[in-house]
């Protein structure tokens, strides 16, 4: 018992010693904060929000038209025939279409516009980090849902864990 001892204190020796010398050191910082706070942001918001003013500018015409259409047809439904009725009302519900369907291309084309411009700002943002985290011999730099970097120190845990849990 005694010689189980001696030799475990004696393998763990070197381990407490490196433990000792070796400072974690962990980050933290508040990503979308940082994000918000460049100055490539600003100019990307006002891109976005002309854009989105002239697909508001847009939507509002073919609103208009299709205001315009229904009142012309409630003007004229007492007086026209059953074809005529029913290739008007055919007419309105087509521009309802047109418009709800441009609305929707219009959310989808100004998402991908914000990706678009702000995809090399956060790529920069990210390298900046990964050069942060290296230069000051971070192991971890946390956001508050993320991981936002790791090192080239770190341990992987993962097959230790499956092997004590028995997974393959």
């Amino acid at each position: 018992m005694r010689k189980n001892l001696v030799a475990l204190l004696f393998l763990a020796m070197p381990m407490l010693g490196m433990a000792q010398n070796t400072q974690i050191k962990l980050g933290y910082l508040d990503v979308q904060a940082l994000f918000m706070s460049l100055p490539e942001v600003a100019s990307i918001e006002g891109s976005l929000k002309e854009l989105a003013s002239q697909h508001e500018a847009e939507i509002k015409r073919m609103e208009d038209e299709y205001t315009r259409k229904m009142m012309e047809y409630k003007e004229g439904e007492a007086k026209w025939d059953e074809a005529i009725k029913r290739n008007r009302m055919e007419e309105l519900q087509t521009i309802q279409q047109k418009v709800q369907l441009y609305y929707q291309q219009a959310q989808t084309m100004l998402q991908q516009k914000q990706e678009d411009l702000q995809a090399p700002i956060r790529e920069k943002l990210r390298k900046t980090i990964d050069e942060v985290g290296a230069e000051n011999g971070f192991l971890y730099i946390y956001d508050l849902n993320a991981l936002l970097y790791k090192s080239a120190d770190a341990i992987d845990v993962t097959p230790l864990i499956k092997k004590k849990l028995g997974v393959k």
